[in-house]
């Protein structure tokens, strides 16, 4: 089969479209033709280094699929060959074939667009798990979502708003990305790259700030949310996309019951995957009856995962970014 490999690492040009071997399912796994793969940011930094939960070169990068199950492995129960399923494979999901544990394989409706679903997957279970699960955000709250117009961005804009929620907030790093913010969801839209827009949030909210705030930022962003963040209100972390140490007051969290979590999906679904379940049940909800729209910015055949990569990584995407083998490769999305 064709892929992607990383044999060691560095730039996007160290992603190697070449000829791979055929991955071979276990008794608990399932082998799946991909239909699409999603690009994210945890790609990049497993490809550069950075990501916690990255294997070492060589390796096949990638996070999440959507595809049809080609053969089962013998003590795999609930999911037959030629289901359409998304899934959170063990083998790297920039190729033609993956295979998945069965714990994190989901099956969809057949009417479910494979490309969408694929685009979808990461995205929708980390936030549906960071709002429901984590935040436990409740319907008269209000939330801000940091790079409200990337792919968990204006996922995260949706899915609060399908829970419920309307008083919702974004940020964005550069101003031709607002309107999309809005148009995804935000009913007010600051600049992160800003020092003040902590006060920004402050004025939009009449000072009573947010309640909850999704911030993949890190660095100094996290101590100027504190300066928004409303009494009882949660801030959570789930990446470091800005450089930098962060600084946090403690006098800020304890004095008005504030609190910080950390966040990673991925960690869920190495070490508690059966905890994911019921976020994905709540992703395909969302998904199959069309309660968030999945915003593709752009369609890349697999073989241009390099420049894949490389337009998220230059933040000119809007939406999420994905890659589809040649075989189903149907031009831009």
């Amino acid at each position: 089969m064709k892929g992607i490999l990383v044999s060691r690492l560095g730039a996007s040009d160290v992603l190697e479209y070449k000829d791979l071997p055929e991955p071979v399912p276990e008794a608990g796994q399932v082998l799946i033709e991909v239909r699409g793969a999603s690009v994210n940011f945890a790609d990049i930094k497993a490809r550069s280094g950075g990501y916690h939960l990255a294997k070492k070169p060589p390796f096949i990068p990638g996070l999440d699929i959507a595809g049809v199950v080609l053969e089962v492995g013998s003590e795999v129960k609930r999911i037959r060959q030629g289901d359409h399923v998304i899934a959170f494979p063990a083998s790297g999901s920039y190729a033609e074939k993956a295979v998945a544990n069965q714990a994190l394989t989901f099956v969809v409706p057949r009417r479910l667009d494979l490309v969408k679903a694929a685009a979808a997957a990461l995205v929708t279970g980390t936030v549906t798990h960071m709002l429901k699960h984590i935040a436990r955000l409740e319907k008269q709250e209000s939330l801000l979502v940091h790079t409200a117009a990337g792919g968990v961005g204006t996922t995260a804009l949706q899915v609060a708003r399908a829970l419920g929620v309307t008083e919702v907030y974004g940020s964005v790093g550069s101003p031709w990305k607002e309107e999309h913010a809005r148009k995804m969801g935000a009913v007010g839209v600051v600049d992160y790259t800003s020092a003040t827009y902590g006060e920004d949030i402050n004025r939009l909210t009449d000072g009573r700030g947010v309640d909850v705030i999704l911030n993949p930022l890190g660095g100094a962003t996290v101590e100027r949310d504190l300066e928004c963040l409303a009494p009882f209100g949660r801030l959570i972390t789930f990446g470091e996309l800005v450089a930098g140490p962060s600084t946090i007051p403690q006098g800020e969290l304890y004095k008005g019951n504030r609190s910080i979590h950390g966040s990673s999906f991925g960690h869920y679904r190495k070490n508690r995957p059966g905890a994911v379940r019921d976020t994905m049940a709540t992703v395909i909800d969302l998904l199959v009856n069309d309660k968030i729209e999945v915003f593709i910015d752009t369609c890349f055949p697999l073989q241009q995962a390099p420049q894949a990569q490389q337009k998220l990584e230059d933040r000119k995407a809007l939406g999420k970014v994905v890659l589809v083998p040649e075989a189903f490769y149907q031009g831009k999305f």
